[in-house]
């Protein structure tokens, strides 16, 4: 079997704390911006949101919100126009995080523990040097025990909000596709006709 022919093998992907993706649409960045906050103001389901020029942020109404909610922030980058001067398609880059407070309460824990887990060997080192029992090591041990239990609740997480990321994700897809439709039908002006029999 050729290398040309042999197949591929998939790397293996770890899952991510914050799942992301991104998309592209023939609309202007503008027009999808506009899209957003209008669905934000009106819409049955309640979906909330908050928008600076090129950025978001979906939520789900408060009442609804659960410990491992999710949110969904979006970046809204404008078109360019390639070497041609034909321009290309504007990038929606979307990321699923958690609540503000539980993903800053995750970062401030896990820097903790990784500070513990570099720490203990290090001090272990100074205790074999003077003679001692290396007992260090078994806090460097508990803080990657504590991290990586920490790592799988966050999982468990992801998956108890999978339902909060599906409504959240096509609700921005009505969106995305109210603007693409917006804006396909918009039909350029024309100036008038000239007449060149006139005197």
């Amino acid at each position: 079997m050729s290398a040309a022919t042999r197949p591929r093998r998939r790397p293996f992907n770890w899952p991510r704390m914050r799942p992301r993706f991104i998309l592209e649409l023939g609309c202007s960045a503008e027009d999808i911006m506009e899209s957003l906050r209008a669905g934000a103001e009106h819409n049955a389901r309640g979906i909330d949101g908050s928008f600076s020029a090129r950025h978001g942020v979906l939520t789900l109404p408060e009442e609804e919100l659960q410990f491992w909610s999710t949110q969904l922030g979006l970046t809204v980058e404008d078109a360019h126009t390639s070497a041609d001067g034909t321009p290309k398609s504007t990038r929606v880059l979307g990321v699923f995080s958690p609540q503000p407070d539980v993903w800053t309460a995750y970062v401030f824990a896990m820097g903790i523990l990784t500070a513990l887990a570099l720490f203990g060997p290090t001090w272990a080192v100074v205790q074999i040097t003077m003679g001692e029992a290396p007992w260090a090591l078994l806090a460097s041990l508990l803080a990657i025990l504590i991290g990586g239990l920490i790592y799988l609740s966050t999982l468990v997480g992801q998956g108890l909000a999978l339902g909060e990321m599906y409504e959240l994700r096509s609700y921005l897809d009505e969106r995305l596709e109210e603007a693409q439709t917006a804006s396909e039908s918009v039909v350029p002006l024309r100036a008038p006709p000239t007449d060149d029999s006139a005197p």
